[in-house]
């Protein structure tokens, strides 16, 4: 896989690598990226859904997430199209992060969420909608060390469970509509 094939995809790791770079050189500060209901929803301050998807403070967090999106991405650019692509990740990035803010309104406000595994398992709800109408379960198989990563990483207690969540339902609604619509 190159470039030329997932511009879209690529870009997105790059973008990933370059906050994760900034984040540690300290030039960029994850309190200024990431997203609370009591920052994102209460105060408006809704350029945290974007930031907050392309924020990981530490490697093994990065890598995880890379190597899920570098799994997804480059089947869904190529069979969604980069346009679609596009609007999906975006759609289940705003959507899926201004859910989670609304559920945590009560429980933690103030939980600082950052990560782009809210809106992979959204990309992996996508998928799913895919195998299970269009390949009869048979391409869940090659994704299973995907599915497994970010089932493991869902169960950690210092990682937003409700993002996930709430970016798969979304992923899952959005697969939805371009499968059936």
């Amino acid at each position: 896989m190159n470039f030329a094939d997932s511009p879209v995809t690529f870009t997105i790791i790059g973008l990933n690598i370059l906050v994760f770079a900034l984040i540690n050189l300290k030039i960029l500060d994850v309190k200024q990226l990431g997203t609370s209901y009591m920052l994102t929803v209460q105060k408006k301050q809704y350029y945290r859904l974007i930031s907050s998807a392309f924020t990981q403070k530490e490697f093994l967090h990065l890598l995880c997430n890379m190597y899920s999106l570098y799994n997804i991405g480059f089947f869904l650019e190529k069979y969604l199209g980069t346009i679609s692509y596009v609007i999906s990740y975006v759609v289940i990035t705003l959507l899926g992060g201004y859910i989670s803010g609304l559920i945590h309104k009560k429980s933690s406000p103030f939980t600082l969420s950052i990560g782009s595994s809210g809106t992979l398992c959204g990309l992996l709800g996508i998928y799913l909608v895919i195998a299970v109408t269009v390949r009869a379960l048979s391409g869940i198989m090659s994704l299973l060390p995907t599915i497994v990563l970010l089932m493991l990483m869902t169960t950690s207690r210092k990682i937003d469970s409700i993002g996930h969540f709430t970016g798969l339902a979304v992923g899952i609604a959005v697969g939805a509509v371009l499968y059936f619509v």
